[in-house]
């Protein structure tokens, strides 16, 4: 018979009582932390269908999915939020982006349709096209014309919406503006006229910036009105700016941070500014190019890296209409003066879209010419030289181009062509064809999903991303983001054939030839477009009582 002693039953009942104690401080922990996720996980259902209808409302009007400008200042409040929080900074961004996955698996469940195949036939291309003009050239040069009295006609143009909704802008506010098919024409003459007038700038902010830049030389009060996706415009941040240059914008909607707005301005204006953090690269490059009209010119500092590149794209601009203009490396300074403006004025290659057709010899050999003047800037030369590195051999002439693929394809290559986000997705398609790829660029979340709905092998560093060869397997239907995104997939199909996706149409409403072309090739001859019927006959039907 085993004898326990009182301070061993003391101990044995400490024991029992402590393991009871643990199981209820459990039990309570697991309710609280379970009625937590529990919340977590019905606000992500109610985030999930608040995007949910953001995206039917945009896709019923043939846009894509995400609002980029939504999915931006939504990103930025998380960042900040978790940062005041103390939370992990790329855990954040992490979860950020599955949040938004989440809204959107959904919605690509729901796609019935059979989506738009790409499988390109991988033969050696001959072809010749009219490249697309510059689309940014193409308004920069229009809003001079008008702000100017100039007469001027653009030609060839692409007359998709941000095009067509600036040049109606500019005729809202006096400008003798024209257009057809394929050319824009002002007829000089006249001047803009901001007092009381109300400007509808459509969706896309960069045609609002310039406007709203050119009114600033005006005394008197305007308005500014545009498509939804303008009402989540950062109205607010602008006015860090707007009182130096005497002016002031209002939201007309308290519900909406932007349009519509009214803009106040004749106040006394300084010849410098410094712009504050998180203003817009457009507003800068708008602020820029309208800076000639102001008295004394405009000395523009704290440009940022973004910033910089595209008030490069302003300063070619007002160079060409004989205004001085000195761009450094984070400030620009612009001398006020009359522009000169030819009445039929060369417009460069756009570099987004071009590139993608300077690509195709690597992707399935041979050769093709563009026709178009090739741009001289950075970003341009930077497509080149990644060109180039993967055997290309790039003849750059006054009114075209030809890249032929000569040279053999590197075992592997290093492409930093994704640090710019708009060649992210040449950038992706070229390191596809070669497979042992490091691609650089930080912001690749469509990237990593695409190369996720192909089954790649790849690694995540510190400034981009790793590829490594293998087999490819695609699977179902791919929403893309953005017609850039559905044309990098055009040319990722020559290395990955099979890619569906369910909304190619928009390239169509961007670059309305696109398609046509890519099924033509290798040959290139497109079909020729529909012609319109002249009614020749004068002749008038009469009701004889």
């Amino acid at each position: 018979m085993i004898k326990i002693r009182k301070n061993d039953r003391e101990a044995a009942f400490d024991d029992e009582q402590f393991v009871d104690k643990s199981k209820v401080v459990s039990a309570h922990r697991f309710d609280d932390i379970s009625e937590i996720d529990t919340q977590i996980l019905n606000l992500l259902e109610k985030r999930a269908f608040l995007i949910r209808k953001e995206g039917a409302w945009r896709k019923s009007r043939q846009k894509s999915l995400v609002d980029p400008k939504l999915e931006k200042l939504l990103r930025g409040s998380f960042d900040k939020q978790s940062g005041d929080r103390g939370l992990d900074a790329k855990l954040s961004r992490q979860l950020f982006t599955l949040l938004n996955q989440f809204s959107l698996a959904d919605v690509r469940k729901a796609f019935t349709g059979e989506g738009y195949k790409l499988a390109p036939r991988v033969e050696k291309i001959n072809a010749s096209i009219a490249g697309p003009r510059s689309f940014r050239h193409t308004r920069m040069m229009l809003a001079m014309a008008a702000a100017s009295g100039a007469r001027t006609q653009l030609s060839p143009v692409t007359m998709n919406a941000p095009n067509k909704d600036l040049a109606k802008a500019l005729k809202q506010v006096g400008a003798p503006i024209s257009w057809d098919d394929d050319w824009i024409r002002n007829d000089g003459g006249k001047f803009l006229e901001f007092e009381g007038a109300m400007a509808f700038v459509g969706e896309d902010p960069f045609n609002f910036y310039m406007l709203l830049c050119l009114a600033l030389g005006h005394a008197g009060r305007c308005k500014f009105t545009g498509k939804p996706a303008l009402q989540l415009l950062d109205a607010a941040a602008l006015n860090k700016v707007l009182p130096r240059l005497g002016a002031r914008l209002v939201p007309m909607n308290p519900n909406n941070p932007g349009l519509p707005v009214r803009l106040e301005c004749g106040g006394a204006m300084d010849e410098e500014v410094t712009l504050p953090g998180g203003i817009e690269p457009d507003f800068a490059a708008a602020l820029t190019l309208a800076a000639w009209s102001f008295p004394g010119g405009l000395t523009i500092k704290g440009l940022t890296a973004a910033a910089r590149i595209r008030v490069a794209e302003a300063v070619d601009v007002l160079k060409g209409c004989s205004i001085k203009a000195e761009l450094g490396k984070d400030f620009v300074t612009v001398s006020d003066g009359i522009p000169v403006i030819e009445e039929n004025p060369v417009l460069p290659l756009s570099v987004k879209l071009n590139s993608m057709l300077l690509a195709l010899p690597v992707m399935s050999g041979g050769s093709i010419n563009i026709q178009g003047s090739w741009p001289k800037n950075d970003q341009a030369d930077l497509v080149l030289a990644e060109l180039r590195k993967l055997g290309v051999r790039v003849d750059v002439a006054t009114e075209n181009i030809i890249a032929t693929m000569e040279g053999s394809q590197p075992e592997s290559v290093d492409i930093v062509l994704g640090e710019n986000d708009e060649l992210m997705p040449l950038a992706l398609a070229l390191a596809l064809k070669v497979r042992n790829a490091r691609l650089s660029g930080k912001d690749n979340d469509v990237a990593l999903e695409l190369l996720d709905r192909m089954g790649a092998s790849y690694e995540l560093t510190d400034d981009g991303i790793e590829l490594k060869p293998f087999s490819a397997n695609w699977d179902g239907t791919w929403f893309s983001p953005d017609p850039i995104w559905s044309m990098g997939c055009a040319l990722a199909a020559y290395a990955v054939p099979g890619i569906v996706l369910e909304n190619h149409g928009e390239v169509t409403s961007t670059w309305p030839e696109f398609w046509n072309f890519y099924n033509s090739l290798p040959t290139g001859k497109m079909k020729p477009k529909p012609v319109r019927e002249k009614k020749d006959d004068p002749r008038r039907r009469i009701k004889i009582r």
